[in-house]
């Protein structure tokens, strides 16, 4: 085999490599992210009182959490 084809050859696997480890790398950034937001948002439920109420709104996304029970009649 000639040195140029074996050359070109390694240069383009190592390309492949480097853009593989480049997505994965940046699709783990964006699971740890998402991971800590929702840490960050079970933490501040965990201090509200029963019945209280939370909404967060994050990149389109709306969450609402009731905490605990709304009381003796069921009503929010």
């Amino acid at each position: 085999m000639e040195p140029a084809a074996v050359l070109t050859a390694a240069t383009l696997a190592l390309g492949y490599l480097v853009r593989v480890l480049s997505r994965w790398s940046c699709e783990r950034s964006e699971v740890r992210k998402t991971e800590l937001v929702q840490q960050g948002l079970s933490d501040r439920v965990r201090s509200l009182p029963a019945g209280s109420r939370i909404v967060e709104k994050e990149r389109g996304r709306e969450v609402e959490i009731v905490v605990g029970d709304a009381g003796p009649s069921g009503l929010r």
